[in-house]
Formats: structure tokens, sequence, C-alpha cells
């Protein structure tokens, strides 16, 4: 019987092997196919053999455990969590190099990139001779990322986090190596979401949590990308892993990972106070909580002090007061978007961990669970998007859900034969990721790699086609055109749609040749905004230079339309691909 069940194992061992095999040329080649006679044999999708190498590796577990003893297989299989969880690490920083978007475009990713290179320089603002003109055509003169502060100087928005770990990059490995905070940091998550399901119930816990979410897609979606929602996370769960751990003196170093996560999301410090409760559930509460506010006051203290020398209150961000950001009214949508895209990118699976309070009863599950209540709480009133990207602000309390979730799951666990524990936590781990890639490809997280380049292709463009006085009227690409094009740029976003001519002949007044660059996306709101007031609104005139990509991008020579009526015709000059 023994020598039967050993030969199965090794037929389906080999069976997982070649099914795994077969998945990866279908990734690396795109499939093959051939023909044994009148047989014809291909695979293209490498889902389905993965599936089935997943199947067959949980059946051999299964069967070499239903030859083990009693609960030794199970018992022992602690040993054996430390691999997939540092494993799962190493996967997700080794897929930042081929798809992750090492550009400095868009609002967020231009703010902190610039932001970071502000403070290698020593500078807590930028001076531009450009900014002048914010007393004749207002907050134009600042790109996305920035606003006008004292002395029309440009002031961040962002908190300044992120881009002082940047800067630190920058110093130890040039200017490039910013870039590798964020996929360096998203490593240390999915480790320290091991880290802490190990403490909270185990490391079989640890193992299941990190391994779903180093493939959860909103992880991955911020993973590659220069943003503050990873090393958020990141220094979220290094608190709490110290919080939990004896002592007063990683009570002090909890408060600096919490001091980190607040410089870099300054509006989850409600946050700190779940903490501190953490830290007060171990002996020498009273010391453990005075260190825990000691390594925490310095960010707070940070923070105060920046805003008010950006702008001009302790209380005000870089985003505005509080009463611009937040209205009770959109509590309703934001639950609804939330919970929808938690669902959509990770299955109805996820809402597993909402049984986690009722089946488990323990003062860590109700920590985390509050943790993650606070979480959701802070972005419940804030403005209501429609994109399922921005569930990216829950992202500090994701790991946390999948603790949860893995915590429901290895109790339930061990209510079945103990020979089908590991085979049913490993077909887990292995088609749960699966699930999740392919959700995530099918939503394009794998794309912004190619989709992003667009901002260095046109920028440098810019930088090689157009005048040395030339201004670029633009909001996407407000600052990439700064970065990468030298340019000076107007967002004609703010500007009064009256006195859309009058920006452009002060520009004109001053030496300056004004040009539109719109994004696909943008084109019908340019000419909404702007084409009953200002014959300019409506680029009725043929592009200076085109960009064909996921986003087209177009730029128009105002100056061009007059030549255009006069009888001149031309085709758009095309940005080389990647």
């Amino acid at each position: 019987m023994m020598d039967r069940s050993s030969k199965m194992q090794g037929a389906l061992i080999v069976c997982a092997a070649a099914s795994f095999a077969v998945a990866l040329w279908d990734l690396a080649f795109g499939g093959f196919h051939f023909q044994i006679a009148s047989v014809r044999v291909s695979s293209w999708e490498a889902f389905k053999p993965f599936r089935v190498g997943a199947i067959c590796t949980a059946a051999a577990v299964w069967l070499h455990d239903r030859g083990t003893p009693n609960t030794a297989a199970w018992t022992r299989s602690a040993r054996w969590t430390v691999a997939p969880a540092a494993a799962a690490s190493l996967v997700v920083v080794v897929l930042t190099i081929p798809f992750g978007s090492f550009v400095a475009g868009g609002s967020d990713a231009y703010g902190y990139v610039s932001q970071a290179y502000l403070w290698a320089s020593g500078h807590l603002v930028s001076h531009e001779p450009f900014t002048r003109f914010a007393t004749l055509v207002g907050p134009a003169v600042a790109p996305l990322g920035y606003v006008v502060g004292h002395s029309d100087a440009l002031v961040p928005t962002y908190p300044p986090g992120l881009p002082l770990a940047m800067a630190l990059a920058t110093k130890v490995g040039g200017p490039r190596a910013l870039y590798v905070v964020v996929p360096l940091l998203s490593g240390l998550a999915v480790w320290l979401t091991y880290v802490l399901g190990a403490q909270v119930g185990g490391r079989g816990i640890g193992m299941i949590a990190s391994v779903l979410f180093a493939f959860s897609p909103i992880f991955l979606n911020q993973a590659f990308a220069p943003m503050s929602d990873v090393p958020a996370t990141a220094w979220w769960l290094f608190a709490w892993v110290f919080a939990l751990r004896p002592g007063v003196s990683s009570a002090f170093v909890a408060g600096i990972a919490a001091s980190a996560a607040i410089l870099t999301r300054p509006n989850l410090v409600p946050l700190a106070i779940v903490l501190a409760l953490v830290v007060a559930i171990e002996r020498s509460r009273g010391k453990r909580v005075i260190s825990f506010a000691a390594g925490l006051v310095p960010a707070c203290g940070i923070i105060a002090a920046l805003n008010a020398y950006w702008y001009g209150s302790a209380l005000r961000s870089g985003y505005g007061s509080p009463r611009e950001l937040y209205a009770w009214s959109n509590g309703a949508a934001n639950l609804r978007n939330y919970t929808a895209w938690l669902v959509e990118l990770h299955s109805p699976g996820i809402l597993i961990a909402c049984l986690a309070p009722f089946m488990l009863r323990s003062k860590a599950t109700a920590a985390m669970s509050a943790f993650i209540a606070v979480v959701l709480f802070s972005y419940l009133f804030y403005f209501v998007y429609d994109t399922w990207s921005f569930v990216r602000f829950l992202l500090p309390a994701i790991p946390l859900l999948f603790i949860l979730l893995a915590a429901v799951m290895v109790t339930a666990l061990e209510r079945i034969p103990i020979a089908m524990r590991r085979a049913c936590v490993v077909l887990l781990c292995l088609l749960a990721p699966c699930w999740f890639l392919i959700r995530a490809e099918r939503l394009m997280v794998f794309d912004n790699r190619r989709a992003e380049y667009r901002q260095v292709a046109v920028g440098e463009f810019v930088k090689s086609r157009l005048p040395a006085n030339a201004v670029v009227m633009t909001v996407s690409e407000s600052g990439s055109v700064r970065l990468y094009g030298a340019r000076p740029t107007l967002r004609w976003d703010v500007i009064e749609p009256s006195r859309f001519e009058q920006v452009v002949e002060v520009m004109r007044t001053h030496g300056y040749a004004a040009y539109i660059l719109l994004e696909s996306s943008e084109e019908n709101q340019f000419r909404a905004t702007f084409a009953e007031s200002s014959v300019l609104g409506r680029l009725d005139w043929p592009a200076l230079i085109q960009y064909y990509g996921p986003t087209d991008v177009r730029v128009w020579a105002v100056d061009d339309r007059m030549r255009y009526v006069g009888g001149h015709r031309w085709l758009p000059e095309v940005v080389p691909p990647e």
C-alpha cells in the first residue's frame, strides 16, 4: 500500500512539475502547439496548466500526510512557512523590475519625486523665475503636486515622508536610486505581514496572509508606482510588529515606525491611538506608552512645523482644509465603492475576514479590527472617486484583513481531517494568488510601465523640438514636462475661460511662445471649457506633435492657428515609440 502511495505521489509531483513548466513557457513565450498524428496539443493560457499543477501538488501533499502518524505533518507545517513567505517577498520586488513605473509622471509620482530632489538639495520650496507670473496668471504657474506659496515660491502639496526616504536614497545611490524605495518597501511589507501574522496566530497564518497580500491586485498596482501607499503600509506594519513585542525599547521602535508612517500619510494619525492601546497590553504599560509616544511625537511636530511654513497653519495640509476635503454626504457612496472594489479585486472571500471578531476572541484580533475600522473611517467622508485604483487608500488595512482571513481559515481547517489540512493550504496559496494575478492583468496593472512611459517620451521630445522660450499649457503632464522637457508649464484647468486668450497674450508679451499639450482623455474637457470663450479652445488646426500609445498625446502650437487659417498645411511630428 505504501509503495503504491509513494508511486502516486511521485507521479503527481512529476505532473505538477510539468504543468508548472508549461505555465512558465506560456508566460514567457505566449504558448505553443504541435500535432502528434491527428492529435493537436496546445497551451496558450498559463492559468490552466498552473491550476493543474496546483491540484497535483495538493493531492501529493494529501497522500503524504495521509500516511503520516496523527498530527505530525500539521504540527510540523510551521517549519516550511518561512520559505513561501520569503519567496513571496522576493517575487514582489523582482516583479517591479519589468513592470515598475520608474517615471515621475502625473500628480502623485511627480510630486513625490520632485520633492525628493528638493530635500536632497537642501531646499523646502522651489524658487523658479517663471513663478513671477503668478501675479498675472494666478495659480496656473504651479504644476500638479505644488501650490504657489509665500514669495511666489512653489510649495509641495504632498507629505514629506516618502520624499525624505527617496532623498536619502539619492544620497546613497544617485538620482535614479529614489525609484528603488517603493519596491524595497513592498518586499518588506510582505515579509512584515508574515511576521505579524505569526505573532498573532502562528506561522501558518502569517504565511497564508503574506502570500495572499503579495499578489493582491491593488498592492501590486501600488508597488509598481513611486507613490506613498506602499511605504505607509510598510511603516504601519513595522509599528504593529514591535508594538506586540514586550519591552520598553520595542515600544519606542514602534513609535518611530508609526512616526515614519505619519510623515508619509499624516491623515492616518488616529491609527497611532490604536497602536498605543496595543502597546499598553503588555507589562510596564506606563513606561511602554511613554516610550511609544517619545518615538511618535517628533513626526507630529515636523508635520505641524512644515504645514505652518508651507501653508500658513499647522492644521492645514497641502490638500486643503478639512472642510474642503470631507463631507458627511460622501459616506454612503464611499462605503459602497470601497466594499465593491475590495470584493472585485480579491473575490467575495475577502469578506471572510469579517468573521474573525466573532470566531477569534483575542485582544490582537480586536485591535486589528479597530485598526481596519479607523483606516476606513479616515477615508469614508473623503472625496468620492469612481475608479477601483482608489481603494489604495485602504492599503494599510489590507494586510490585516488577510491576517484575519487566514486566522479564520486556519481555525476552520482544524475542524477537518488532519491529512487534508496542508493540502487545503497549498491549494489556497497557489490558486488564490493565480486568480489575483489574472484579475490584475485584466485591470492592466502590468501595463502601467508602458502607459506611463509617455511622460518621458513626450517630455524629452518637447525638450528637443520646442524652442527654449516655449511655455506648455497642460494639466496631467504639467510636472513631467518640467522634469523631462525642461520647459515651464501653465495649468489650463485653473485658468478662467474668459481669461484664456489674455493669459496667452501675457506670455507672448513677455517673450514666451505658448503651446497646448493634451492627453486624449483631456481634449473634450479642454474644448468644453474654452471653445465658447476663445477660438483657441476649438483646437481646429493640426497638432505639431503626436504621441501614439495606450494614451495618445498631442501638442499644438498656439501661433500655428493663424498659419493654418492662412492656408499652410502640415502633418504632426510623431514621437518615436519606446
